[in-house]
């Protein structure tokens, strides 16, 4: 009993000092409304194109899909706009999920400023 509490005090003061804002979250748990948010480049008439799928290994087929790239050895590109912020003295975490099915090297993914 012990135990059971001071692992909830820990968790209790952790989850107090914890303060993230969200500034950009997306699910794709909407069918095709993400082209209307996300923006695809047509810097280059050769990039591939995208497909919203949960792809071939998931736990849930709906709250899986992501955005999938959908012909092998091609560049992509794509971008969404989000509101502006500032994190003026404070961290900034950039977090995203990538989920590589074919057994290939990648090259590195950049984000551009």
């Amino acid at each position: 009993m012990r135990v059971a509490v001071a692992i909830l005090a820990v968790f209790a003061s952790v989850a107090v000092t914890i303060d993230a804002t969200v500034y950009f979250k997306e699910q794709f748990q909407d069918g095709d409304a993400w082209k209307s948010r996300w923006l695809v480049s047509e810097h280059k008439s050769d990039y591939g194109e995208w497909k919203l799928t949960a792809g071939k290994f998931y736990g849930d087929a709906e709250a899986d899909k992501g955005l999938q790239t959908s012909q092998d050895a091609r560049f992509y590109a794509l971008s969404s706009r989000f509101e502006p912020f500032s994190n003026e003295g404070k961290s900034l975490v950039v977090q995203f999920t990538v989920k590589h099915e074919q057994k290939i090297d990648f090259p590195p993914i950049h984000f551009v400023k």
